[in-house]
């Protein structure tokens, strides 16, 4: 979220992502895809930066994983499933659209397909329990 904030307000700023030209977080971060996914349009007020979403989402799941209850778990799997898809989204946009690599971008990616694991597990080890 910084980086994307400074990249806006500071004119030049170059952050410690920004590896080369083809492997920078700002440029990407500064794109049309990094605010409503690139699918709003700019008169949406859902047209936030991407990272306003991954905090919400974040913040669900973090509530969501205090529940030991398996239909909670299940939405909880549902979510990470989403962000997996969103995952494939962005990913695609950074490689066949933008032509770049965003380090911070594809460790996202990464740890949205931990934690759909982890939720998987969890909704396994539940189901197991609940028979």
């Amino acid at each position: 979220m910084y980086v994307e904030m400074a990249v806006e307000s500071q004119p030049g700023y170059k952050a410690l992502c920004d590896i080369s030209e083809r492997a920078s977080c700002s440029r990407v971060l500064s794109s049309k895809y990094a605010k409503g996914f690139g699918l709003l349009s700019s008169e949406s007020s859902l047209k936030v930066p991407n990272c306003i979403y991954g905090i919400v989402f974040y913040s669900l799941v973090i509530f969501l994983s205090t529940f030991e209850q398996l239909l909670v778990t299940r939405v909880m799997f549902v979510f990470a499933l989403s962000s997996i898809a969103t995952s494939l989204y962005l990913a695609y946009l950074l490689a066949f659209v933008l032509y770049d690599f965003c380090v911070v971008c594809v460790s996202t990616y990464i740890v949205n397909g931990v934690l759909t694991a982890l939720v998987y597990k969890k909704m396994t080890a539940l189901s197991a329990k609940n028979k």
